[in-house]
């Protein structure tokens, strides 16, 4: 396991919670762009499904991975510039995935996830973190194991919990 992102940051905007989470990514903005929107892509590392690719402003059917009983969510592409922007609704909450050029064909990628309850911050970072570890692999060439839902327990998102409960600040127990 990676260790945790350095940096995460969790702010408030007006009624609601932003938890911003940076990882540099060895691949070029357009490849990272296709794994965060092509459908066939986002299931390899992220914690959903979708119906189509993420590329236009509309609406996407969402399905959890890994967790059965969930129902499938609508969602919507909110805002899109190609290959830096993706902003879309998932259920109540907002993503917010920006991306910037870096020297030799790296990539800064900025989640910003807009949620409502506080003390969600931690559980939201290490599910995250464990996707972006997946997102990385998979952008490497690697077929990565699905490490979301009750799936994510065995590749560490209980101390990555943790991890991030001291560094937002958050006791939950």
């Amino acid at each position: 396991m990676r260790s945790p992102i350095e940096n995460p940051k969790l702010m408030q905007e007006q009624e609601d919670w932003v938890l911003v989470l940076e990882r540099v990514l060895n691949h070029p903005p357009e490849k990272v762009w296709d794994a965060l929107t092509r459908a066939d892509q986002v299931s390899k590392w992220g914690p959903f499904s979708t119906d189509k690719d993420l590329t236009e402003v509309g609406p996407v059917r969402l399905k959890h991975i890994n967790t059965p009983e969930a129902e499938e969510m609508e969602g919507y592409v909110l805002e899109v510039n190609a290959p830096y922007l993706l902003v879309f609704r998932w259920g109540a909450d907002i993503l917010r995935w920006e991306l910037a050029a870096l020297d030799r064909g790296k990539t800064t990628l900025v989640l910003r996830h807009r949620f409502a309850e506080r003390k969600q911050a931690p559980s939201y970072a290490a599910g995250w973190h464990l996707c972006l570890d997946g997102l990385a692999g998979t952008l490497a060439g690697e077929q990565m194991p699905s490490m979301v839902g009750e799936e994510a327990l065995k590749y560490g998102w209980q101390e990555l919990y943790e991890v991030y409960e001291e560094k937002l600040g958050i006791r939950t127990k």
